[in-house]
């Protein structure tokens, strides 16, 4: 454990950056988070709601930040028109990986639209009132997702979030190759097969891969970080799910 005063300065720098945080919750947080400052700033932004006792945003103010974006024909939704406005309001570029990240925030039930109650109890829950204080949450909120801990789990649950219902076990192959260039973009230049998957689902996607499982989207994360080039593949190590060996295969095909 740091000392008396190293730990007095981590929870100034703490609190610093997470407002409304008490001493206690902040010497809890980051206890919770071996002292590592960037780390309990990331738990408390994606789980504040664990927190109960701290001040709740303004639901009536955030009221009037959602008539400015919500549907006309059905002002419980925000769909397109305004998601595109509200994003670029905050900053977000629409087309990237952030928008998932807004909807992971607020666990968004349904992809493509915002619902007026998960938008307002999300960013009440998360403290904010306004305008000001939804763009600086959203901000430390995509800046979480430097971390690897926080992104696994923002990976992991987007494919829960695409899925078109519950029961479902599968997305189609060809909506988790968009997702993949969209949600893997700024780490792709760190994965030497990214771009031989991509067009290796592509060939498959209508003939003998037509969906992925959940399996296969959480392992190939691994997998592209993992192996950079074929010729490092290990064929002994057979925790990879089938599509992995066969992409391999076709890899070395095209050779």
């Amino acid at each position: 454990m740091p000392s008396y005063s190293v730990r007095r300065q981590r929870i100034k720098e703490f609190k610093n950056i997470c407002a409304g945080a008490s001493d206690n919750i902040a010497q809890t947080i980051l206890e919770s988070n071996s002292w590592n400052v960037q780390q309990a700033i990331n738990h408390f932004f994606n789980n504040r709601h664990l927190y109960p006792e701290l001040k709740q945003g303004n639901k009536n103010k955030l009221q009037a930040v959602w008539k400015s974006y919500q549907d006309k024909q059905d002002p419980e939704i925000m769909s397109e028109n305004g998601m595109i406005q509200f994003f670029k309001d905050c900053g977000v570029n629409p087309e990237s990986h952030e928008t998932l990240a807004i909807a992971w925030h607020l666990q968004s039930s349904e992809m493509g639209l915002f619902q007026k109650d998960e938008f307002i109890n999300g960013f009440s829950k998360s403290g904010c009132s306004d305008k000001k204080d939804i763009k600086k949450q959203i901000s430390q909120v995509c800046r979480s997702l430097n971390d690897e801990y926080q992104f696994k789990a923002f990976y992991k649950w987007v494919f829960h979030h695409v899925k078109e219902d519950d029961k479902k076990k599968t997305i189609p192959t060809e909506l988790a190759a968009q997702l993949w260039q969209i949600v893997l973009q700024k780490k792709s230049n760190q994965m030497g097969l990214f771009q031989d998957w991509l067009k290796f689902c592509g060939e498959k996607q209508d003939k003998d891969m037509k969906v992925i499982s959940r399996d296969v989207w959480e392992q190939i994360y691994d997998f592209l970080k993992e192996v950079q080039n074929i010729d490092n593949f290990d064929d002994t190590d057979s925790a990879w799910p089938v599509a992995v060996d066969e992409f391999v295969e076709w890899k070395r095909e095209q050779k």
